[in-house]
């Protein structure tokens, strides 16, 4: 149902679909949103409050060996959902739109990598890649999922624990878990150098790479729209391209259900589920 506001005008599918037809070069920026349907749980509610626990700061995990038991223990059971999560229709959609040319370009502020296994192609994942680890010391880039039986194999006294908690994932592969097993977690090193691995995303308090934000900005020049999906724009690195846009007069666009930072700013806003909508944006579209 469309939530209450005081600045701005709601929209219907219709409306975006009309705004939409002689668009053929649409700048996509996808949020959490996408992919809750996937059964990858969101950081905030429709209210843009945060409900996950306190995040891992990025200079906690690089200079505390404790921040970093607390983060792979999570992990251990949170990739058991994340890992094996699949595309939705929404993510099938986009990237159907991206082949028929209607999409010029996708920039994603997940990590899961759902928008690339639907198959879109040079997708900007602007804070990483959760399938990813990389070496602190050598740099040495490796797949996550041969990291998690590194982790079980490690960590025999926590298998069934992490197994049973597992269906209480967290957004990022993240999870709750009891301090003991945080505290007893064994971390298995990297296996070129033997230093410390860590996933390759930006943690809360990183910085985005200078490459990927300019290459970002680059395409949305070329843009004649853009479209959020699934975001409340809540941290800039994500609102910082429709304020662009905003200041630039390009039409702004977002199917998304909850409070958005920044809604004044956008043409239409339909507040209704990205995983019904997109399809039908598909068949009246293409």
């Amino acid at each position: 149902m469309p939530q209450e506001s005081t600045n701005t005008q709601y929209s219907n599918t219709d409306q975006l679909i009309t705004a939409l037809k002689n668009k053929r070069n649409i700048w996509v920026l996808s949020g959490a949103g996408i992919s809750a349907p996937s059964g990858i749980p969101t950081y905030r509610d429709n209210k843009g409050n945060w409900q996950a626990g306190n995040p891992i700061q990025h200079n906690e995990f690089i200079t505390q060996e404790s921040f970093r038991k607390r983060y792979w223990a999570r992990s251990m059971a949170g990739w058991i959902i994340t890992g094996h999560a699949k595309p939705n229709a929404a993510h099938q959609a986009i990237t159907q739109l991206q082949e028929s040319g209607r999409v010029s370009k996708i920039v994603t502020q997940n990590v899961d990598r759902l928008h690339s296994n639907a198959g879109a192609k040079e997708v900007i994942d602007l804070h990483g890649r959760i399938d990813q680890i990389i070496c602190l010391d050598c740099n040495d880039i490796s797949r996550r999922a041969d990291y998690q039986p590194r982790l079980e194999e490690s960590n025999p006294a926590l298998n069934s624990y992490i197994e049973r908690i597992s269906s209480k994932a967290l957004p990022d592969g993240d999870a709750n878990i009891d301090d003991y097993a945080t505290d007893t977690v064994n971390i298995p090193p990297c296996e070129k150098c033997a230093g410390t691995l860590m996933p390759d995303v930006v943690f809360f308090g990183g910085i985005v790479p200078k490459e990927r934000v300019e290459l970002a900005f680059k395409t949305l020049a070329e843009a004649d729209c853009l479209l959020v999906i699934g975001s409340s724009l809540k941290v800039f690195s994500g609102f910082r391209f429709p304020r662009w846009a905003h200041q630039n007069n390009l039409p702004l666009y977002a199917i998304n259900q909850g409070e958005m930072r920044g809604e004044e700013m956008f043409d239409l806003v339909v507040p209704e589920s990205c995983e019904e909508i997109l399809p039908e944006l598909v068949n009246q579209l293409i």
